[in-house]
């Protein structure tokens, strides 16, 4: 309630500001005019989040087409704001300077024009994420792995704007790759979907020499953690549950969002010790870029969000030596890529070492709220182990 509060309250000023910016623009001069040009923006301030609770109180095609509407409102809501900010930076800048031979509407324009450019642009990238190749060097790694690639999908958010159809274009995408592993870290699933059904014949043609691996997210939560798991259950997918599992002589654990209490709530932990002398490499999933430990006193999911411990103290104790992650988005559209920045500590994207521990974090594939990608384009993420 915090967190919607804090993002009501900033956009019901953005949208006062864009009445104000659309007011000198427009030049509107008349009181009513002015009075229903305020109607309009505050209604279309609260449409987002009202539309948010409309879906989760019941799903129609009326309220899915109210909240796809306003889902995309959102996001040309985000550009113009950011259009009409820059609007009157420029144009006070340069009457502070003595310039008057630009004028606000000129100004105006071009910085509508470049938002609404920018928005295009987003939304194209909501819709067509890129492959991102990485090379890993992991200590111990067996002969049967040593050039065999991994493909992570992290939060593909499969629901009214990413279809069915999507996910057959992203399965065929991935198995082009010919992967010999590939792993899903969570938030595969929106909060607010119905009809999930659909979605387990395209789920099921994703292909592994090594099989399809699942974790849960935050919003497999939100959208019903039991169904979820059914869905992909009879998509012919590996889930794991804070639990770890040998492959061909690497050792895989998959621990369930939030995290766990401490290492007694993960089975199959003695795969993880030496054998033959040498410490098998350990790859770990977990939706969060954080430590797998849930803080004491705290609830797990808040802490997902309020300065997570970014320490990996138990995933090191543990020995890890890989951890995929996803959950950030990299922030999806700017700015918002500064705030994921600050609240991870920097783990909010790509690939950090520090001695023999490495993490990667996925900017994910899909998009949560607004279908649109200004900050970071989605990403399919290929690794190959060195």
């Amino acid at each position: 309630m915090i967190f919607l509060s804090v993002v009501f309250l900033l956009t019901l000023g953005g949208h006062v500001m864009l009445q104000r910016f659309a007011v000198r623009w427009l030049d509107v001069s008349h009181p009513a005019a002015r009075a229903g040009l305020l109607i309009v923006f505050l209604l279309l301030a609260v449409s987002f989040i009202a539309a948010f609770f409309l879906l989760r109180w019941q799903e129609t095609p009326l309220t899915i087409g109210f909240y796809k509407a306003a889902a995309v409102w959102f996001a040309f809501f985000i550009k113009l704001s950011l259009a009409a900010g820059a609007t009157w930076l420029i144009y006070g800048l340069l009457r502070a300077f003595g310039s008057t031979a630009i004028s606000f509407r000129a100004i105006g324009a071009a910085c509508l024009g470049l938002g609404l450019g920018w928005a295009a642009y987003g939304f194209w990238c909501a819709f067509h994420p890129g492959i991102t190749r990485v090379e890993l060097s992991l200590e111990n790694l067996p002969e049967s792995w040593r050039g065999r690639s991994i493909v992570q999908l992290s939060d593909v958010h499969l629901g009214h704007f990413h279809t069915p159809r999507a996910m057959e274009r992203l399965a065929e995408r991935v198995n082009a790759l010919a992967p010999d592993l590939v792993v899903i870290t969570g938030d595969l699933f929106d909060g607010m979907i119905d009809g999930m059904p659909a979605f387990v014949p395209a789920l099921s043609r994703l292909r592994a020499r090594r099989g399809v691996f699942f974790v849960t997210g935050n919003h497999e939560l939100y959208a019903g953690q039991r169904r979820c798991l059914e869905m992909v259950k009879q998509a012919g997918i590996r889930v794991l549950h804070n639990e770890v599992i040998e492959l061909d002589g690497i050792a895989l654990m998959g621990i369930a969002y939030p995290g766990v209490e401490d290492a007694s709530a993960i089975r199959g932990l003695e795969l993880t010790a030496p054998a033959g002398g040498r410490r098998r490499p350990l790859i770990l999933l977990f939706h969060t870029p954080s430590d797998i430990r849930r803080p004491a006193g705290r609830d797990g999911r808040s802490a997902a969000y309020w300065r997570p411990d970014t320490s990996f103290a138990l995933t090191r104790q543990l020995g890890v030596s890989l951890q995929l992650s996803g959950h950030t988005h990299r922030g999806q559209f700017f700015p918002f890529g500064l705030m994921t920045n600050w609240i991870y500590d920097g783990y909010d994207y790509g690939l950090h070492r520090d001695g023999g521990f490495s993490i990667y974090i996925s900017s994910g594939v899909g998009t949560w709220g607004p279908p649109i990608r200004t900050g970071a384009r989605g990403e399919i993420a290929e690794f190959t182990l060195r």
